[in-house]
């Protein structure tokens, strides 16, 4: 297989304690019970990075909130100007998204998009559904759909069944079309891989040419057969993107079970680093 630089479109830095606070929430029992409690560990940018060398991966996109950095500190977290600074400090090896985490502060999920697109590291929005519970086609995401779509930033939307136990609809695929067609020229990637949605996916895909799909946060192993064989195919090769969501499940684990899939050296290439490479308009070194 070619040496394609690995790049993972999904991995995590929190600080302990407020991995510790997350976890212990009844509606992540379902999580706690599929990934294990190791996920209150929040891993260190060393930690972080040795699990990275160690896997084979080249490059990860971090992921923190939305929010300005004075609510995100207040609550624990790390803002996204954090991780920024985080891939200043390591070249080529990190990006950065960010996703919406207070949906109703529309202006301010603007303002603060346009703001972060300005910095080259910067490369992916996200919408998480199931956190507020807001269905991924509603109005109160269109102003970030429409600021992407004129940026010309990608945008990762979780689709399928949470892990946590919260209400599962907000998530169905069958709501991205209505993203899709009000804004065309948007790419949009779904996260966490859409199971149990895979066949409506692999017809949405093939209708869409701007919709894509990441394995993040679900082990290559359990991938659906109709599946692989689609992301090996003219039309499929080059729309699914490796993710690991590390360390929910952890990157070597998630990497090694991705290189096990019967697929062909191009195809293989276009999962693992490829396609990423080009939806992010990164060099040919993944960087």
């Amino acid at each position: 297989m070619s040496d394609v630089p690995v790049i993972d479109a999904w991995v995590n830095i929190f600080p302990e304690a407020f991995a510790a606070r997350w976890t212990a929430e009844d509606s992540q029992k379902g999580v706690l019970q599929l990934f294990g409690p190791d996920l209150a560990k929040g891993p260190t940018v060393e930690g972080l990075v040795e699990a990275m060398d160690e896997a084979g991966i080249r490059t990860g996109i971090l992921t923190a909130g939305l929010s300005d950095p004075e609510r995100a500190h207040r609550k624990g977290g790390f803002a996204a100007e954090d991780f920024l600074a985080i891939a200043e400090e390591h070249p080529g090896r990190f990006l950065v998204s960010a996703a919406v985490d207070k949906a109703a502060k529309i202006s301010a999920n603007v303002r603060r998009l346009r703001e972060l697109a300005q910095h080259p590291a910067f490369v992916l929005a996200r919408v998480t559904p199931l956190v507020e519970q807001y269905d991924l086609n509603h109005r109160l995401y269109y102003p970030v759909y429409a600021t992407a779509e004129e940026l010309g930033v990608p945008v990762s939307i979780n689709v399928g069944i949470p892990g946590p136990q919260v209400r599962s609809r907000c998530q169905d695929p069958v709501l991205l079309e209505d993203v899709l067609i009000d804004f065309p020229k948007l790419t949009v990637i779904g996260a966490h891989m859409g199971h149990p949605y895979e066949a409506l996916l692999i017809q949405y895909m093939l209708k869409w040419p701007q919709l894509h799909l990441m394995t993040s946060a679900y082990l290559a192993t359990y991938m659906d057969p109709a599946m692989v064989t689609f992301m090996d195919s003219s039309r499929g090769r080059g729309r699914l993107l490796f993710a690991s969501d590390h360390p929910v499940i952890p990157a070597r684990k998630a990497l090694d079970a991705a290189r096990k899939l019967p697929l062909s050296e191009d195809g293989m290439a276009q999962y693992l680093g490829g396609a990423a490479a080009r939806l992010f308009s990164l060099g040919p070194e993944g960087s």
